[in-house]
């Protein structure tokens, strides 16, 4: 079984608000800090931005391409255990569908300092 997919990679393009709410792919499209997907399976899925949106012409279905953070996750709160990447690769795809929450992480001030640079 063959499916089509439409890959949206610009926080600006409007079908972004069909899929999910604006702030949500928009603000991690175009921001580089750290975000939190909640998963499924209660793991904290620790990304810097999202690089794509892959939609299927099949009603819901939705990949998003994250660029994780790499390595230990940063001394954050976030909900239960978490994922990151390893060193070096970084890059991962999750279906929307296991996404339960997105939300903004916020780092201890001396590190959240070092994210601005």
């Amino acid at each position: 079984m063959t499916y089509s997919w439409t890959t949206i990679d610009s926080p600006d393009d409007l079908r972004l608000g069909e899929v999910m709410p604006a702030w949500f792919a928009g603000r991690m499209m175009a921001d580089a800090w750290i975000f939190g997907l909640l998963l499924t399976t209660g793991q904290t899925m620790l990304i810097r931005r999202i690089d794509a949106v892959h939609l299927a012409a099949r009603a819901g279905e939705a990949l998003l391409d994250v660029e994780l953070v790499e390595g230990p996750a940063p001394d954050v709160a976030m909900p239960g255990p978490y994922v990151t990447g390893p060193p070096g690769r970084p890059l991962a795809t999750v279906n929307l569908r296991h996404v339960v929450a997105a939300f903004e992480v916020m780092a201890r001030e001396d590190d959240a300092a070092g994210e601005e640079e």
